[in-house]
């Protein structure tokens, strides 16, 4: 009976640190900023020609299907209201009247296409649908992983 009672407390452990629930599940939610970490590849509605745009950290990097349209920046978002709000800081770009400008967007995620309707920067006006009118830019993105970006 003393061996039987020897081993109650490798027992015990084991079963505390099962019941513990010692998996690596993470219940914590994702934030619409760390959804939005990596490269989107697209069009805008309308357009002929690919779009990118690349999410690291808060800061953004667009390239539009002109090569002569890009831009860089900081993302802001708003996830708390509906439709969901984006603020991007132009920080760098071709046309250097928007350096320092927000371009005032919208977005929506659908299962992994991510629609992002955007003002011109500098413009106080945030679009309110996703409809492409009225100086509004609509883009369409797809999030690529790693390998097929490096395949393009």
């Amino acid at each position: 009976m003393k061996k039987v009672y020897r081993f109650m407390p490798v027992a015990l452990v084991i079963t505390t640190v099962l019941m513990c629930g010692c998996n690596s599940t993470d219940d914590t939610p994702i934030s619409d900023l760390e959804k939005l970490q990596g490269t989107w590849v697209g069009k805008e509605l309308g357009q002929d020609g690919e779009a990118k745009i690349v999410f690291s950290g808060d800061t953004i990097d667009f390239k539009g299907a002109n090569p002569q349209e890009w831009y860089k920046g900081i993302a802001t978002v708003n996830a708390k209201v509906t439709p969901r709000q984006a603020d991007f800081t132009i920080s760098e770009c071709a046309m250097p009247d928007y350096i320092g400008k927000i371009a005032k967007a919208i977005y929506k995620f659908e299962e992994s296409t991510l629609t992002l309707a955007g003002s011109e920067p500098g413009d106080e006006s945030r679009p309110t649908s996703f409809d492409p009118s009225g100086g509004i830019r609509v883009f369409q993105f797809e999030l690529k992983t790693e390998a097929t970006v490096l395949g393009q």
